[in-house]
């Protein structure tokens, strides 16, 4: 009964993922693909919010947006490193889908923070503002998808930490050095605050606006990442700072809780 009035209330004609490589294929599928009876290279979260993979996630089975809906439409606009600045540009895609009640997710920021990495490589430090910069970009972002798409839902996410807080890849040489975790913590405070108070105001409007929730990624992850043991590591180990198809699975699993939600 309870899945029947999530599909009442499912009434979407498109799901769009926007953002980064944590909503894209590439990586998850990449690390599942030695496993025995595994064929499916669709395994990224948004693909898996869409259609679950019976197989490898039993537990999701039946728990996917098609079986809520089947006339869904699927848009995958996510791209390997994308940043904030990225979208900003690309956003004039979202015009197509104008008129149309879409379900968006939106995973964005971490690129940008690597980026900050070649800031602390100069100078030594980076400055709070950067953080501040992408925090406003990101902003700029769901304000055009709230004017291009204003009878939508959108998911707006925190950002995942794969050195568990520590700020070394102790498995990796993929950075050397420390990371500066503090600037994560702090962007991830900035998107966490603005995306409640955002839903908040959303839930108080009438109905036709823009409606938003928060799905905090960051803290799901925190003891999945280079601090885990194997069988709780939810990344992708030659590249960890990419999502494996565990972690893209946990991804869908928090998207899937604010999509009962919405019942």
């Amino acid at each position: 009964m309870e899945s029947q009035t999530t599909a009442e209330k499912f009434e979407f004609d498109y799901y769009i993922a926007l953002g980064d490589s944590m909503s894209i294929d590439l990586y998850p599928a990449t690390d599942a693909k030695n496993i025995d009876g595994c064929h499916n290279d669709n395994l990224g979260a948004a693909s898996l919010l869409l259609v679950n993979d019976d197989f490898l996630f039993p537990e999701f089975r039946g728990k996917d947006l098609s079986t809520l809906n089947k006339r869904l439409s699927f848009a995958n606009l996510a791209f390997d490193g994308a940043t904030t600045s990225d979208l900003l540009q690309e956003l004039d895609a979202l015009r197509q889908f104008a008129g149309k009640r879409c379900f968006v997710t939106l995973t964005i920021g971490g690129n940008d923070l690597l980026a900050c990495l070649r800031l602390k490589a100069v100078y030594g430090s980076v400055p709070v503002s950067e953080v501040e910069s992408i925090f406003d970009r990101l902003v700029q972002i769901v304000r055009a998808i709230e004017t291009i798409l204003p009878q939508s839902h959108l998911i707006i996410n925190s950002i995942y930490d794969p050195t568990d807080g520590t700020g070394r890849f102790t498995e990796s040489n993929l950075f050397d050095g420390q990371l500066p975790v503090e600037l994560l913590v702090y962007l991830n405070y900035l998107i966490e605050k603005f995306a409640q108070n955002s839903a908040q105001k959303s839930a108080g409007t009438k109905e036709g606006g823009l409606s938003i929730s928060f799905c905090n990624i960051y803290k799901h992850f925190l003891g999945h990442g280079m601090s885990s043991s194997d069988g709780s590591f939810w990344y992708w180990r030659p590249h960890p700072i990419e999502p494996g198809y565990l972690g893209a699975s946990e991804i869908r699993r928090l998207w899937w809780q604010a999509v009962q939600a919405l019942a």
